[in-house]
């Protein structure tokens, strides 16, 4: 499985110029790149702008009254959530299809996001305890308020420790703390390294199967509302 890299502005652009010339799959080959991820780039293009496809970009945060409402949207709608999640602003698909889940299922209230100066103090950190917040991080679609609470660190913390680890081009020893006491880096192993990065990959795995279980209880959701709306239309009798 190929590592996913970090891509400047710039190269996005110049990767989705690539698809002119050649097809999605052969450019996703040649830059070792989930087509899917050049798919979202594209939408985000076309409804968002160049803007939208910069990491400094600032997403929109929406109240839970507003996801409920985007979810109910959705729903009722033929778009993928790809194309949706680009349409309305949403940071990703994923997100969207954690609020369709949390919402449809009556799981839990929609989760609405701290500001990013949360309240929350940092706090000293080993580098299991960085690796396995990360890891967490993926398997919870990079909800950082999300890690903020279950940890107790601060957002400035885990955000600065995610950027790192993709920006290295997810290698786990970015989230080692350089001023610390940290394993010296001639006692760091191949398997240390090969373990660390199985975690991480296995996180990766995870989400993708969440991916698939989505799919499917989407389908039993507009099945079930289109059904209910059938039900529930007046005879003509």
């Amino acid at each position: 499985m190929a590592r996913k890299k970090y891509f400047s502005l710039e190269q996005k652009l110049a990767i989705l110029d690539e698809t002119k010339r050649l097809s999605l799959n052969k450019v996703a080959k040649l830059y070792q790149i989930d087509a899917k991820t050049i798919r979202a780039w594209k939408l985000i293009l076309k409804y968002q702008g160049i803007h939208g496809l910069s990491y400094s970009y600032k997403r929109h945060h929406y109240s839970e009254s507003k996801k409920k409402a985007l979810v109910k949207e959705f729903n009722s709608s033929s778009e993928s959530a790809l194309v949706f999640a680009a349409k309305h602003g949403i940071a990703s698909d994923r997100s969207l299809r954690e609020w369709v889940i949390r919402y449809n299922e009556s799981k839990a209230t929609v989760y609405t996001p701290r500001k990013r100066d949360s309240i929350m103090p940092g706090r000293k950190t080993t580098f299991e305890e960085r690796l396995s917040i990360i890891e967490d991080l993926i398997k919870h679609d990079v909800n950082y308020s999300w890690a903020v609470d279950k940890y107790h660190v601060s957002y400035q913390q885990v955000y600065g420790w995610y950027q790192k680890y993709r920006k290295s081009g997810n290698d786990p020893q970015s989230l080692r703390d350089r001023r610390g006491k940290a394993k010296p880096k001639a006692e760091w192993t191949e398997l240390d390294k090969l373990r660390a990065e199985n975690r991480l990959l296995k996180a990766e795995v995870k989400r993708n199967e969440m991916e698939v279980a989505f799919a499917k209880k989407l389908i039993e959701i507009r099945n079930r509302e289109a059904k209910s709306s059938s039900n529930n239309k007046p005879s003509k009798n």
